[in-house]
């Protein structure tokens, strides 16, 4: 990620592994940790939001990280606008078509492929042909997760962008993904040949590193954070009318549509 050193950065799904850069996080399932790996963290400033609907101004951010979250949304259309409406810059990351075929995630809405510098997405059919057995695998079998993280390209679309977000919705009968032609091969090959060596090393000694410890480095580099940044205060708005909100105590309101929102443990709750 191409995250400038006094970048203001926001992290949308930041789930049980938020990333140490990001500044802000925001996650629509607080209290929710059905699809994700552990229970959330909360180490800096956090609400709970939908991503559809996000409580901040215009440009509030930098740079926003948004991974394994867009294959979740009802409306990726509207997700995507919110996106570059609170940023001028981010990072996209989701499930392959080839990590859903073989993976199968039943609560995945979109099926996601990246086409020269596209994002093509389809809706999720969720027929997965194998169940669980590849999910036991990556857990059991030293020699799948070998694979898996040394071609982990194949089963990614990682996806940075600047200003705008090239997408496109596929109908529910088109494909973005032909495994049967020699040109869409030979793209994934090259693809996953161009990754250094380096690299897949590097993540198979951070797979070596129990989550715990990764999580607690993650939280000590955040708070050792010395940039400038904005307070809550500053960027939250109203999640749906985007109008000024007022802090009291325990709850926000809007000036403009008269909505209100809680305040659970120092957390706002900004879901309609």
């Amino acid at each position: 990620m191409n995250i400038r050193p006094n970048d203001f950065v926001l992290e949308i799904g930041s789930g049980h592994n938020p990333k140490a850069r990001s500044d802000v996080l925001c996650d629509k399932f607080i209290g929710d940790d059905e699809q994700r790996g552990g229970a959330i963290v909360t180490d800096r400033p956090m609400v709970e939001a939908d991503g559809e609907f996000l409580p901040f101004a215009d440009r509030a951010f930098d740079y926003v990280i948004c991974s394994h979250v867009l294959e979740h949304v009802k409306d990726p259309k509207r997700f995507i606008a919110e996106l570059t409406r609170v940023a001028c810059r981010g990072y996209i990351e989701t499930p392959s078509e080839i990590g859903e075929r073989i993976y199968g995630w039943h609560y995945h809405k979109w099926v996601v492929n990246l086409v020269d510098g596209c994002l093509m997405l389809r809706r999720n059919e969720k027929n997965s042909q194998f169940g669980q057995l590849f999910h036991r695998l990556a857990v059991t079998d030293k020699h799948w997760k070998r694979f898996h993280i040394m071609h982990h390209h194949l089963f990614l679309v990682q996806y940075e962008w600047e200003d705008e977000i090239d997408y496109k919705i596929l109908l529910d009968h088109e494909s973005a993904l032909d495994l049967e032609c020699h040109d869409t091969l030979d793209r994934l090959v090259a693809l996953d040949g161009n990754v250094p060596r380096h690299n897949e090393w590097l993540l198979l000694l951070k797979s070596a590193v129990p989550r715990g410890i990764v999580s607690r480095a993650k939280s000590l580099l955040a708070k050792g954070n010395n940039r400038q940044t904005k307070t809550l205060q500053e960027i939250l708005v109203c999640p749906q009318c985007k109008g000024e909100i007022t802090w009291e105590a325990h709850s926000l309101h809007c000036k403009t549509c008269e909505q209100s929102y809680r305040i659970v443990d120092g957390i706002p709750r900004l879901i309609f």
